[in-house]
């Protein structure tokens, strides 16, 4: 049994279901298989819970005032208005706001509870062998845009024929490789990354080798071919001559004829910054059509993806580890206060902060082999500043122009994402904290500015 057969038998909808789950922030281990079989644990809690999970199905359908969703969760108005207001909406803006976000979602973030959701289902603590980390959203809507290679009778039911491009679009950073990986593995394909020196003619006879190469995988069973940069290579605003002639031909002859047979298994996945450069031809139907959101990872998020990078691979007897223990820093929580410094930080970024922490522990580890060394506001700011280094101004316009896309493009599918964002970005504009610092270079107004910085970063005590 998959989700959506739960949902019927249930009679709610699919999508309430997934967002029931993305909502609660229930581990997707408790729900589904590597399959997409639902397990017998949910399978079991859905049914003994089937009267809320209509409750929340009713509010998933619709859009909500702020008295509409005070009265659901028997909250004050003004509780809810907080909500809002507190995330960057003027508040005679949100009075008169309707929102596709879930009225128990608002709840859980304004001190609601449901203790027999977190009883069933406990909240993890070990992040350091998960292969996703969050994004059950954007898992869900990709297992719904993906469903003619999962589900086999889309095209008979349906007539529904799988997609033969993919443009993944977000801010640098964001993680686009890594989904273009998890497309393939949900679908069963092999993975293929065509690096960008095949296409610039970096490689000696790459021409030729290129063509028989990409020849040769359009003949062979289940390939996805991930391009990067996809919007430098076909962008509507490149007239340089840096590609090969016959390489862009080659994939526009690809385009041409791939989608006119509906049992090829060739995929192609391109990554992309924005998705306005591209040209018409490119994102018509039945070539490029289908288009996925690549978000930066959320508040929380950042907080679990700090954890993984941290203690990823790392064996039992780990020093770092023994650290981070003694610190009390393998709870979520500890890192609370630097994830809500990290606006708008990618995925990119977070790994650096998390490899320039590890650096500097080690190098205190290696003075005298103690264990007890302390996670101070120096060492969590000097790693801070290190990672900041890549939000730039070019950076914030590359994110205000996704969430202007995606807001146009998903806006139903992610809303709580989309005003995370907005109000992330209206945070820099109006402090004007917009940072500009390149790597290996500080002024002195810079380093002032730092400083006072500083102040602003405390970790939860133990």
């Amino acid at each position: 049994m998959q989700l959506k057969d739960l949902s019927t038998e249930l009679e709610i909808s699919l999508g309430s279901l997934q967002s029931f789950i993305n909502d609660f922030n229930i581990d997707l281990s408790f729900c589904i298989d590597e399959n997409f079989n639902v397990t017998n644990q949910f399978k079991e809690f859905s049914e003994e819970n089937k009267d809320f999970l209509k409750k929340y199905a009713e509010d998933y359908s619709k859009e909500k005032t702020i008295e509409d969703i005070a009265k659901t969760i028997d909250a004050k108005e003004e509780d809810v208005l907080h909500f809002f207001t507190s995330n960057g909406i003027p508040a005679d803006v949100a009075k008169q706001i309707k929102t596709n976000i879930s009225s128990y979602l608002i709840h859980t973030y304004i001190s609601g509870n449901y203790p027999f959701i977190e009883k069933a289902f406990p909240q993890c603590e070990d992040f350091s062998t998960k292969s996703l980390v969050g994004y059950t959203d954007l898992y869900f809507y990709l297992t719904d845009m993906l469903d003619p290679f999962i589900s086999k009778n889309q095209l008979e039911s349906w007539g529904i024929s799988k997609p033969v491009g993919v443009i993944l679009y977000g801010p640098p950073g964001s993680g686009k490789i890594y989904w273009a990986k998890k497309i393939a593995d949900m679908i069963g394909y092999e993975f293929v990354h065509v690096y960008n020196d095949y296409l610039l003619g970096n490689f000696k006879n790459s021409k030729n080798s290129f063509s028989n190469f990409l020849s040769k995988k359009m003949s062979e069973p289940k390939t996805l071919l991930f391009i990067d940069s996809f919007d430098e290579l076909l962008s509507s605003s490149n007239h340089d001559n840096n590609f090969f002639p016959e390489t862009l031909e080659l994939i526009y002859s690809v385009l041409r004829h791939i989608h006119k047979d509906d049992q090829q298994e060739l995929l192609i996945v391109g990554s992309a910054e924005v998705l306005g450069g591209l040209t018409d031809d490119i994102v018509t139907p039945g070539r490029f059509d289908l288009h996925i959101p690549i978000f930066p990872p959320s508040f929380d998020e950042r907080k679990q993806l700090i954890l993984h990078h941290l203690t990823n691979n790392l064996a039992s007897n780990s020093p770092l580890l023994a650290i981070l223990k003694n610190q009390n820093a393998l709870n979520k929580e500890f890192w609370t206060p630097i994830a809500a410094q990290m606006r708008l930080f990618s995925n990119t970024m977070l790994i650096d902060f998390t490899q320039s922490l590890k650096k500097r522990l080690y190098a205190l580890y290696r003075k005298d082999e103690k264990q007890n060394i302390e996670l101070s506001q120096k060492i969590l700011f000097a790693a801070f500043t290190e990672a900041k280094a890549k939000l730039t101004v070019d950076y914030f316009k590359h994110c205000a122009v996704f969430v202007s896309e995606a807001k146009q493009n998903v806006g139903q599918d992610f809303p709580h994402r989309i005003l995370e964002m907005e109000m992330d970005l209206d945070f820099y504009y109006k402090s004007k904290e917009v940072p500009i610092t390149k790597i290996g270079f500080k002024q002195t107004e810079e380093k002032s500015e730092d400083k006072d910085d500083e102040t602003k970063i405390t970790t939860v005590e133990s």
